[in-house]
Order: C-alpha cells, then structure tokens, then sequence
C-alpha cells in the first residue's frame, strides 16, 4: 500500500501572504501618489488665488492713490489722453502726465521693468487694448505680447508705498498700469478654430475704435464734442454748449491693469475699469475756463470798501498745488492767482499784486480798456498805487452755489477757556475759545455742527489727524457774526491741505477771518462778507459775495481740490471729493 504524503500545499499560504502584501503595498502606494498630487494640487490653486488677490490688491492700491484726498495722491500723475496721444496738464496740476503710468511694487531682490521686452515682468497685455504707440506691435488677443512702445516718454513710474514694499514680505504684485480707455481696448477671440479672429467689447460698435471712453454717472459713453462746437473736445470734463438746457460734465474711465507673479511661479493679472461720479450741474456752462480759487458773487459796491471784491495793504494772491503731496514752497505759481468778482474789483497799495488774472463783468467805460480809475460801481476793475497783476478779462456773471447744511437743534453755548477736545456728530450751539493758548481740538475727521464760532486772541483752532477731513457747518442763527477769528488767533491743519478743512456757511452775516499765523482751509460762504486782515497767510478758497482783504492777507490758491470755474465748482473739485467706482473686473489669460 502506498502512503500519499500530506505536506504538498506547505508554503501556500506564504504565497498568498507575499500577494496580499504587494496589493497592500500598491495600494498603500497609490494613496501616497494621491495624496501628494493632492497636496501639489491643493498647492498650486492655493498660489494661482494668492496671486489672484495680490493681483486685486494692487489695483485697490491704485484707486485709492488716484483719489486727490489721498496723502500720497497720484491725481496728478494720471494721464490726460490716450496712451500715445499728447497729454495736457490737469487742473490744479503743474506738469502734463504721460500716456501710461506704471505703480511699480518691487520686492528686495527684483527688478520690475514693465516697459522693456526682455524683463521678466513685461507688460504683455498693453498690445492688445488698440492703442497706437511707436514701436508696439499689436498681437492676437490669445497671444502674449512680446514688443512695447519705443523711447522713455510714453509711461511714468511711482512706486507703491504699500506695507513693506521693496523688501521680501512685499505683497506679490508687481506692477499696476493705469491708462485711459478706448472704444476698443477690451478685446477677445471670437469663433472657433481657423476662423477665430480678434474681436472688442466696444462701448459702441458704430464708432471709431480709437475713441476715448468717458462716464456719465450710469453708464460708459464716448468722448464727444457738441455739433457745431469747436475746436474738438479732448477732455471728458469738458462742458456742452454755452446754450445747452441741461450741460453735461462727465469723467475719463481708466483702465486700471494688474499683474502678480508669486515666488513658485503663479502668474495672475486682473483689469479693472474705473471712474469718479461726474459732479452735477444745474446752470449753463458760459463763462471762463481758467480756475482760480477766490471769488465775491455779489455785484453792488459795499460800504466802506467800495467794490465787492476790494484787495490791498500789499497783499498778494499766488497758488499752489497740494495734489500728490506739493507744498506752497515746491509748487507755487504767481500765474494761479487769479480771482474775479460779480461786480468791480479794486486793488490798491504800492506793492499789491495779484500775479494771475482778473475776472469782471464788463469791458470798462465804453468798451474801453481796463484799468479805469472811475467810481465803483460804475466800472468793474479800478486801481490806486501802484498795484500789479494779470490781464483782465471780460467774463459771464456765475450763479453763487447752493450751501445746504442740517438744522442746529442745540440750546447750550459752550464758552472754552482751557483746553477742549469736542467730537464729531453732535450739534453745538455758539462755541466761543478764548484765553492764551487756549486749544480746541476736533478729535476726528467728520462735520461739526456749531450756531457760530469765535475764536479770541491767542486761541487756536485745530484738527485732529492732521491728514483726515472735518467739515464745519455754521447755521449762524441769530448773529451777525456767525464765524469771528481775532487778531493773533489761529487754524491749525497741519496736513497743511486746505480740503481737509471745509468750513459752511449759508448765511449773509459778516465772517472776520484776521490775525494770527498761516491757515489752511476751503471757505464757502457765498452769501457772506468776507473781512480779512492782519498780514498773515490763507492757503486755499474762499467763496463769498464780499471779499474785504484790504488789510493784506496773502492768499495763495490750492489748485489741487478747490477750484471756482465757469460757473460751478470745478470737476477737479468734484472729481476729488469721491472714490472711484469699479465699473468692470476681469482676469486677462497671461
């Protein structure tokens, strides 16, 4: 008999162990290659959305910063026609711009040259937009550009004053282009394979491609000048006709270019589209073109001074521009000290002189020339002494601005003799400072609301930051002296920008503005009488129907944000008092 052995599947199970591991071992594998693509995936978007956001950052930081409020306003430096055009200066501003500005945010170790080809971080979208430069070749809108404009003169560059800018924790944008746009600068691929072709997102397809794009408040429209008007209107601030029922001012649209590459290599670039709101406007647009920042609306000779607007004791009207952080003593112009009057002006003194022009209404004595050295009011511009200034121009009466303020419901006067701090949204009846070296301080920007204010001798006004904007609305109820600063009292605004100090006053009472040092302040009183004196200085605007300053204050315009011209605020005013608005945003595929 023959004994079968037992032993023939010995190591079997061994087997099945070994294949059992190696599944586990591919599977445990697989996993690991999972979860590092995973991770890399996870990665990649997480640097494609930093970019992304570091991208939008940078065109918030160019909004902000081409707002005239903004300390480190680059108001100035925006173009005023399209890239490749001839641009003009801005009102308020002393240079003309170029065609393209560039907000360069370099980290520590790059060097961010947007405007040459072979840099890393070229501007390889300018191409596509339809603008016409020398030596910019245009390209598909699928293809990157690889050429930009010739020469050094058609950008300028600011650098970004963002947190920690030029050194390795900048944020990871590079550069902001800012431009402005035309009918066709949004382009895309429109068809599909051989027969795909460039096409725009036109504001309006049945006109010209190149025609600069403006904003009316609702929508975006085309730069157009009325039919008949000439010359050619190469502004959107540009008024319609002097006859037109309804005048329409509006505003240029940027196109506002983003580009952020990460330090793994994410690359994102974002545009955006902005523009202010236009100001409004409510009379025809006749009269004078040339901005000028003190004006008397009255038109009848004022007692004891003779004409509505009366300068002398050597006083001298100049400007300036505080626009993009400019002082008195790095910008001041003679020629932006011009000024006007509804009725005569009279200047006076052996060394007063007014170094821009004058504006009145009529001609002189049978259309004859000015001076005329009659009575007023029977001529509107009359000297005595030796006084000096621009020509004299003949210009349209302009209608006084409306000044709307809230009722003061306040019963209790706050008389001040030690130093006091008040805070902004709370009515205050007749505030009163007085006593040597006393202070009162408005902590915060925002409007105060006072029944009258008197500051007495050696008592100082001031506010607090420096950089931030306080309104003072004045009601002036029951007083004839609404707003009185003695002798030797002072305003103290020591961002020295006379916007962030707007003082209102609807009223027709008598507003004393004399004495102490340099003051820095927007002055809206159109109604009011205006007295000034004492030999000190008052930097920025003053609106009133009589304007006083025989006793020879220095006034020195701020042609930044406080402009009277034509016969409403300026649209540089206007413009400057807003933010802009995001009209469109989008990523642009390089």
């Amino acid at each position: 008999m023959i004994n079968q052995s037992q032993h023939q599947e010995s190591g079997i199970a061994l087997v099945f162990c070994l294949i059992a591991l190696l599944i586990l071992t591919a599977i445990t594998s697989s996993l690991i290659l999972m979860s590092g693509t995973d991770t890399a995936v996870n990665a990649n978007y997480r640097s494609e959305e930093t970019a992304f956001f570091a991208a939008r950052a940078g065109i918030y930081e160019a909004l902000d910063r081409m707002q005239q409020s903004n300390a480190n306003s680059i108001a100035c430096n925006l173009p005023t026609a399209l890239p490749g055009a001839v641009q003009t200066v801005a009102p308020g501003c002393l240079t003309a711009p170029a065609g393209v500005l560039y907000l360069i945010n370099s980290g520590s170790s790059l060097t961010v040259q947007p405007w040459t080809s072979t840099n890393a971080y070229l501007d390889d979208e300018l191409c596509h937009e339809g603008f016409t430069i020398s030596g910019m070749t245009s390209v598909p809108a699928d293809v990157p550009c690889s050429t930009v404009p010739t020469g050094t003169t058609w950008y300028a560059q600011v650098a970004s004053n963002y947190p920690w800018s030029g050194t390795a924790a900048a944020l990871p944008y590079e550069w902001v282009r800012i431009n402005w746009k035309q009918n066709s600068s949004a382009t895309y691929i429109s068809g599909t394979g051989t027969s795909a072709a460039t096409a725009s997102y036109s504001v309006n397809s049945s006109k010209s491609a190149s025609t600069p794009v403006c904003f009316n408040g609702g929508t975006e429209t085309l730069l157009s000048t009325p039919t008949g008007v000439t010359p050619a209107y190469t502004s959107c601030e540009q008024y319609q006709t002097c006859a037109a029922a309804n005048p329409v001012i509006t505003t240029p649209v940027y196109l506002v270019t983003s580009l952020s590459v990460t330090p793994n290599g994410s690359r994102q670039m974002v545009q955006a589209e902005a523009a202010l709101n236009p100001p409004s406007i409510s009379v025809s647009p006749c009269g004078i073109s040339d901005p000028y920042g003190f004006f008397a609306y009255g038109n009848a000779c004022i007692s004891g001074t003779g004409a509505p607007f009366d300068i002398g004791g050597n006083a001298t009207i100049d400007g300036y521009t505080s626009a993009g952080g400019g002082t008195y003593a790095t910008t001041h112009s003679a020629a932006l000290g011009s000024m006007g009057s509804n009725g005569s002006v009279y200047a006076h003194g052996t060394s007063t002189n007014v170094g821009g022009k004058v504006y009145v209404q009529h001609p002189g004595p049978s259309g004859g020339s000015h001076p005329y050295t009659g009575n007023c009011p029977s001529y509107d511009f009359s000297i005595s002494g030796n006084p000096t200034y621009g020509s004299v121009l003949t210009s349209t009466p302009l209608t006084p601005p409306t000044v709307t303020i809230p009722a003061n419901t306040s019963t209790t006067d706050l008389n001040i003799s030690g130093n006091q701090t008040l805070v902004p949204g709370t009515n205050y009846r007749n505030v009163s400072v007085s006593g040597n070296g006393t202070t009162l301080t408005l902590t915060a920007p925002g409007t105060y609301n006072f029944n009258s204010l008197s500051v007495a001798v050696h008592s100082v006004l001031t506010i607090s930051p420096a950089n931030k904007a306080v309104t003072i609305n004045i009601t002036g109820n029951g007083t004839t002296n609404p707003i009185s600063f003695a002798s030797q009292a002072t305003i103290t605004n020591s961002g020295l920008i006379a916007a962030n100090l707007v003082i209102n006053y609807p009223g027709t009472g008598t507003v004393n503005m004399v004495g102490g040092p340099s003051a820095y302040a927007v002055l809206d009183a159109p109604y009011a009488a205006i007295v000034m004196k004492g030999g000190s200085d008052f930097y920025g605007t003053i609106m009133a129907n009589s304007f006083d300053d025989s006793g020879g204050i220095n006034l020195h315009f701020d042609a930044a944000d406080t402009t009277i011209s034509g016969n409403a605020a300026s649209t540089a005013t206007a413009n400057a008092s807003g933010s802009y608005n995001t009209l469109a945003l989008r990523s642009v595929p390089y």
